[in-house]
């Protein structure tokens, strides 16, 4: 007992000492962790507030998006623009419809009507618009500008209603908003962000604010002390680390007892290693020659002992890993068996066949894999093997990991000692599935094979050139309504007119090898059960046969009689659609100049009436569009049918450019475009038609201006590289989408309106342009990066030399 003393007593010492530690760290821990926790929570409070603050201010500004959104639509509401010629319907109409606009989203507003000169029309029924504001509303009907304004806490803004009889405001809708109604808070304030500095205990987040009011640069405000402060206690983080505190203790307290059992250390890893030696096998273990010299001596005695073994065992273990190694890494399914044929042992590809765990499988268990159906037989060749002593092999079913039936090709074979006698029993199974489906799919694969060419009405087939001997698919008679064995009987169902065209290709491609030798034909044929005449579409390569030596022509025919009928009616149709199109403009031109001269006179005869006069102008420009979009139909109509004739010369493509911008000025005035042209300094002189190519360039402007808003940027651009001249027009508009980008030089292909775009048209300017530019052989491309990102058009013409 006198051993065991001292390390009790050590064991006591480094208790207390562990003791001490822990309390020092718990006191140490807490303090620690409560300045630390309150610092955090303050930090968490001063952000939550930011946030809310700045959710405040995300809220106003979408009220203030809200409604900006809602007074446009209601500024763009045919209601008011019918009230600006009809004032009689204000009681029936515009008055109840105004006076549902007092409050939106919860918010009052004063929404003002009235006409150009800023006379009141009608109002949503709140009052608070003074003569100041009728003089604001009157300067911007003067300047035509839409700038909300802030006066006194309040937000001022208008619409003036232009329509596209007249350049100038025709009307406006007037409105005024309380910064104070927009307040998410009572404590809060809505201001400038540099009307003042702000407050030291005050938090201050930007607005945002849709684009027209972007410029009001808005903030709000808020005392940080009127905020609720989220986190109030650190209760549970104190539980947290009282926990943890515990926890640091109780592995402080067990650390200084494995210290006090260190004193023994020598003496319990030489038990520990003894314990270790047994029934696991021998290792190259070496007991520790550590510690005092009773253990050092009693070490070393069990490492001569130990080394002794080990060579023994060496040996035996190495033979036995060559076998596993052997067994493991051969794809078959191996397992050894007694002299009375229980099974001993499977490799691993067995356990990997099976899913179950290495040693899982008992010497009955392995039977259940077997399918019921088959296993009778199976354990009868079994054990007549076993009985006679002699080898055998079978094939049986398998279940694997997957729950399926594998089938298996399993052989079995005796060991025997020098005396003769059986010492085990040796097996294989190897896995015939693959291949078992393999026949099968390709046996499937030729039945579907047949089916597909039925049903697609293909024929294939090897022709030996020397000999003129074919092998054919079984469905030949469903192509040429006969079966045939010579390329001789082919020729004589082969339209005459057909005969000599064929046979030149066909002898060109096989004059040029196999490298390239190959074909395709599309005579008509002459089927020989009906005499009915057919087209087919005849491919054939050259290849190797079935040797590898010999050369084969690999030859396949589909019948393309349908498709040709229906290629001949698409062409009919195009025709007959060119012509009605061609019929249609001429029919459409004759009541025009009717219509324009009956307007002239209506404007001339009642010069002092506006409203003739209005009306007038509207039936004017009404025919002249009319007229453009007959112009351009029949210029499509004689394009496509051959029947434009060019005045070719020598074009300098700077005048070409000039006059397009003249053409096109108005309408890119009209939208307020940025128009930027950047010609060279060099004449760019190509071959062309130059009434044809200002009408080229005048297209690319209109359909730029149509497409861009209003206020945007057009820049067009010409130059000349590697003998072409380069037209390029380019916009930052609506752009085009991936999927209008394939077709936009289509008859009729029209990308989407916008609300601001008034021009109209029926998509015929860009197929003009791709026809024009083709006779003067030359090309015209799009491109756009997308919706919204504007898009470029770029024509190219081969220069003068």
């Amino acid at each position: 007992m006198a051993p065991a003393s001292p390390p009790a007593r050590l064991s006591r010492q480094f208790a207390i000492a562990a003791a001490i530690l822990t309390a020092a760290a718990m006191l140490l821990i807490s303090i620690v962790s409560f300045w630390l926790i309150d610092r955090q929570r303050g930090h968490a409070n001063d952000l939550l507030q930011q946030r809310e603050v700045a959710f405040h201010a995300r809220t106003a500004g979408h009220n203030l998006e809200a409604l900006t959104t809602r007074l446009a639509d209601v500024a763009a509401s045919p209601i008011l623009a019918n009230a600006l010629v009809d004032s009689a319907g204000k009681e029936t109409y515009l008055t109840p419809y105004l006076h549902g606009l007092r409050q939106m989203n919860g918010i009052p507003v004063q929404v003002l009507f009235t006409d150009f000169e800023g006379k009141k029309i009608a109002d949503n029924g709140s009052t608070g618009f003074g003569e100041p504001e009728y003089a604001w509303l009157r300067e911007r009907l003067a300047s035509g500008i839409e700038r909300t304004t802030l006066h006194k806490g309040e937000l001022f803004g208008v619409y003036l209603l232009r329509y596209s009889r007249t350049r100038t405001p025709e009307g406006a809708l007037m409105y005024k908003i309380r910064l104070d109604d927009l307040k998410p808070a009572p404590w809060a304030v809505l201001e400038p962000a540099g009307a003042r500095t702000p407050q030291a205990r005050e938090i201050s987040a930007p607005v945002p604010l849709p684009p027209g009011l972007a410029h009001l640069d808005l903030a709000l405000r808020e005392d940080e002390r009127k905020l609720a402060a989220p986190l109030d206690t650190p209760a549970p983080q104190y539980l947290l680390i009282g926990a943890i505190t515990a926890a640091l203790a109780l592995l402080v307290f067990l650390l200084a007892q494995r210290l006090a059992f260190g004193l023994t250390r020598d003496l319990r890893l030489l038990e520990a290693f003894s314990a270790s030696l047994g029934g696991a096998g021998i290792k190259r273990q070496r007991a520790p020659l550590a510690g005092s010299r009773e253990v050092v001596s009693l070490a070393g005695a069990i490492n001569r002992m130990l080394d002794r073994l080990y060579e023994q065992h060496a040996h035996l273990e190495a033979e036995r890993r060559k076998f596993h190694q052997l067994s493991n890494n051969i794809p078959q399914l191996v397992w050894m068996a007694d002299p009375d044929g229980n099974i001993l042992w499977f490799n691993d590809r067995w356990y990997e066949f099976t899913g179950a765990e290495a040693g899982a499988i008992s010497a009955e268990d392995w039977q259940k894999l077997h399918d019921p159906n088959v296993l009778p037989e199976v354990m009868r060749r079994w054990r007549e093997a076993i009985l006679s002593g002699r080898p055998d092999q079978m094939t049986f079913p398998l279940r694997g990991l997957d729950g399926r039936y594998h089938s298996f090709f399993c052989s079995i074979a005796p060991l025997r000692d020098a005396a003769g006698r059986i010492l085990q029993w040796f097996g294989t199974c190897t896995d015939v599935s693959q291949l078992e489906e393999a026949e099968r799919a390709v046996r499937y694969s030729e039945e579907r094979l047949q089916q597909g060419l039925v049903a697609a009405r293909m024929a294939v087939w090897e022709r030996d050139p020397l000999s003129g001997a074919v092998s054919f698919s079984a469905n030949l008679h469903s192509v040429f309504g006969m079966h045939w064995t010579n390329v001789n009987e082919l020729w004589a169902l082969v339209d005459p007119e057909d005969q000599a065209s064929l046979r030149e290709t066909v002898k060109a491609a096989i004059s040029e090898g196999l490298d390239a030798g190959e074909y395709r034909a599309t005579p008509r044929i002459r089927r020989a059960d009906d005499g009915r005449t057919i087209w087919i579409d005849i491919r054939g390569r050259l290849g190797l046969g079935p040797d590898g030596r010999s050369t084969v022509v690999h030859a396949v025919a589909i019948d393309i009689t349908e498709r040709k009928h229906a290629e001949e009616a698409l062409q009919l149709a195009d025709r007959r659609k060119d012509e009605f199109l061609a019929m249609l403009a001429h029919e459409l031109r004759n009541p025009l100049a009717p219509i324009s001269s009956a307007a002239d006179m209506l404007r001339i005869a009642y010069a002092g009436e506006p409203r003739v006069k209005q009306i007038s102008d509207i039936v004017a420009r009404q025919v002249a569009h009319m007229r453009h979009l007959v112009d351009d139909l029949l210029d499509v109509s004689r394009v496509t049918r051959g029947l434009v004739t060019l005045s070719r010369k020598a074009v300098d493509l700077r005048r070409v450019v000039g006059e397009a911008v003249e053409q096109s000025r108005p309408l890119v005035e009209t939208r307020r475009h940025r128009l930027e042209v950047a010609l060279p300094e060099a004449p760019v002189m190509v071959d062309g038609d130059h009434t044809r190519l200002v009408q080229v360039a005048a297209n690319l402007l209109n359909n730029a201006a149509k497409y861009t808003h209003e206020g945007g940027h057009i820049r067009v651009t010409l130059d000349a590289h590697a003998g072409q001249a380069r037209l390029a027009v380019r916009d930052n508009g609506t752009g085009i989408g991936p999927d209008l980008l394939p077709v936009v030089f289509d008859l009729f292909t029209q990308g989407s309106r916008t609300l601001d775009r008034a021009q109209g048209g029926l998509g015929l300017g860009l197929a003009l342009v791709r026809k024009l530019v083709e006779l003067h052989g030359g090309q015209v491309t799009a491109s756009s990066p997308g919706q919204g990102q504007g898009s470029t058009f770029t024509v190219t013409l081969p220069l003068v030399a």
